[in-house]
This record gives structure tokens, sequence and C-alpha cells, in this order.
């Protein structure tokens, strides 16, 4: 049995390479020019074998509509890729490009298996999204009583399956433990260099809800009125990938050298102990929780923030509300502040 996974994020490969390995899956893998650096990543994943193939999609060149609407249907898929019949798709987004490559991989497979795959524990309640084109392309297909991706989509590969209440079947990867081999080969597809570690004692994770989502919920505001309390020597600032990193240094923040890697590698990594772990909403505390033997301190400070014109940052407090309130996941050492004297 062949698997493709489709990732558009560094979490997405994360969760790749453990299902990958926990169930000795011969598998390959498409990257999309999502992740930064997407290039150099897939050479060292290639290096360390985890994959049979390995392959970079651009996914943000404009296409046209006719373009968009044919290659949804008649299907499209990398070069390298084209000559292997793939038996499970694997994605998380089930974005447009996710939909050509559907449409090819269906051409060759009237049996193919698609699974979605988490990316981490607030995606368990991230709603299907659409637009136009894909309308356009579903109902084309739909006519001509051929199958579409989403409406194939069987199982849900996910570190907590009783966090999962969707309508798929809940598959469970089993969990990186830190020890794990797969650890190693995660420091050296995400780390070749080695992760630097923290002198400071509050390391502050950087959202989106100041660009994304709505109004700005005050997040730089928020990290200020921390840094005022601490010490700006004594916190450090772990930047989101799409944040702007400028806007800290300009603070006058110091930033984290890590800020490319994915969070939950440096987490696995790194020695945290006496560290605290400041965050507004980022997921990234969630997801790993519950493997680690010295549970980290964690701080979530949404409540000290504005949320009421950000229809996201207002979505996920709610979602992270009840995963802190629900005992069977297992998180640990995780507050909300209530006010700012709650994070010293």
């Amino acid at each position: 049995m062949k698997t493709l996974f489709f990732c558009n994020t560094n979490y997405q490969l994360i969760a790749a390479i453990q299902i990958t390995c926990s169930f000795n899956k011969n598998a390959s893998v498409i990257l999309t020019n999502e992740i930064k650096n997407a290039d150099e990543l897939s050479k060292r994943i290639a290096e360390v074998n985890i994959f049979e193939k390995v392959a970079v999609v651009d996914v943000k060149s404009k296409q046209s509509s006719f373009d968009i609407v044919k290659k949804c249907f008649f299907g499209w898929i990398p070069e390298k890729l084209n000559a292997i019949k793939f038996d499970e798709f694997v994605g998380f987004n089930f974005d447009i490009t996710s939909h050509f490559i559907f449409a090819s991989l269906y051409k060759k497979n009237k049996n193919l298996v698609v699974n979605k795959m988490e990316e981490g524990l607030l995606s368990y309640n991230t709603p299907d999204t659409s637009c136009r084109i894909l309308s356009l392309a579903w109902k084309l297909r739909k006519f001509l009583r051929k199958q579409n991706l989403r409406e194939r989509a069987q199982g849900f590969y996910c570190f907590q399956p009783k966090a999962y209440s969707g309508e798929l079947k809940a598959i469970a990867i089993p969990k990186i433990e830190a020890t794990n081999t797969v650890k190693v080969l995660l420091e050296k597809v995400f780390a070749p260099s080695g992760i630097s570690g923290y002198d400071e004692k509050y390391v502050f994770l950087s959202c989106v809800y100041d660009f994304e989502g709505g109004r700005p919920i005050g997040e730089l505001n928020l990290a200020n009125a921390i840094a005022d309390m601490v010490g700006k020597d004594n916190m450090i600032v772990k930047v989101h990938p799409r944040d702007n990193m400028e806007r800290y240094t300009q603070a006058g923040f110091k930033v984290d050298k890590n800020s490319q890697l994915p969070f939950e590698v440096i987490e696995l990594c790194s020695d945290f102990k006496d560290k605290v772990l400041i965050t507004t909403l980022s997921g990234s505390l969630l997801n790993f929780n519950p493997v680690l033997e010295q549970p980290i301190r964690s701080i979530y400070g949404y409540k000290l923030c504005d949320l009421q014109n950000n229809a996201l940052a207002e979505h996920y407090s709610g979602v992270l509300s009840g995963y802190l309130d629900n005992c069977d996941i297992g998180l640990k050492s995780i507050e909300v502040a209530q006010k700012l004297e709650d994070i010293c």
C-alpha cells in the first residue's frame, strides 16, 4: 500500500513523519511553498530516507479560473510522482491544489482511500472552507459521476482521539516520546545545526490574531506589559512564522533564533526546566504537552487581550477553554491568566 501526504505546514510534516514511521507506511510526500524554505527542507527529508519520493509544489503562483477547474476535473500531480499508483491520500487543508492531486490519484485508482490528519489540537474544530471555483469544480465532477475529495474522506489521523468529535473515524497516531527515534529524525530534518537553548526564563510565543481574524487583539501590547514586570532581559519572543519579526525587535525584544523552527520540535528536543511559556492563543502549547515527561509551566494570556472584534480569536478561545476543562486529554501545567500578576 502506497500513501501520499500533502503538507502545507511544518506541523503537517511532523504528523506525516510520525504516521509513516508508526504505521510502517510506504509513503511519499508533497511539500508546498507555504512552508518557508520548502526546497531546502525537502533535501533534508530525502537524506533521512523517511519517504520514497519528496516533491515541492508552488501554490502561490496565480492561475486562471479555467486552469483551476480543468485541473480539479482532469487532475494534476508533480512529474516525479506521476508514475506511482497511490492507495491512500492524506492531508489537512484540502485546498485547491490538493483537489488537483486527488483528481489525478483517483483517475489511476478508483479505490483510493482518503484520510485527513490533524494540525494540532485546535485543528480538530477547524471548519471546512470553500470558494466559488472549487464549488464549480465539485458540481462538474458530481454531474459526471466523479468522486470529490472531501466526500471521499473516511478517517482522521490524530494524536488525541478522545478530543475529536467530528464525523470521520478517528485514527490514533502514537505519541512522539522524548526518547523516540522519530525525535532524532525531526531534529535532523528541521534543525541539522542543533537548537539554541534559552537563557531567559520567559518565552513568549506570538500568534496571528494581531493581523488575522479581525481587529488586532493587542498581543504586542500584552508582551510589553509582561516585559515591564519580568524585564526584557529575562524574556525572549518566538515569533510565529506569519508574524512580522520586526515589530518585536523594534519594540526592543530579543527574538528567538529558533523562530523558523516548529515549536513542537524545539519542545521535544530542548530542556525547559524552570522556564515559563506564555502565549495568547498558540495551539503549540497543547500539541505535545501530554507526552512530556517534565511538564512545562505554560500560561495563556488571551483573557488579558481584547478579542471582541476578532471572530477567529473568539472562536479558538472557546475551543481552548473546552480542551482545558477536558480531563481525558491529559493537559498538564497549563494555566489561563486572569490578571498580569498571574504570570510572574
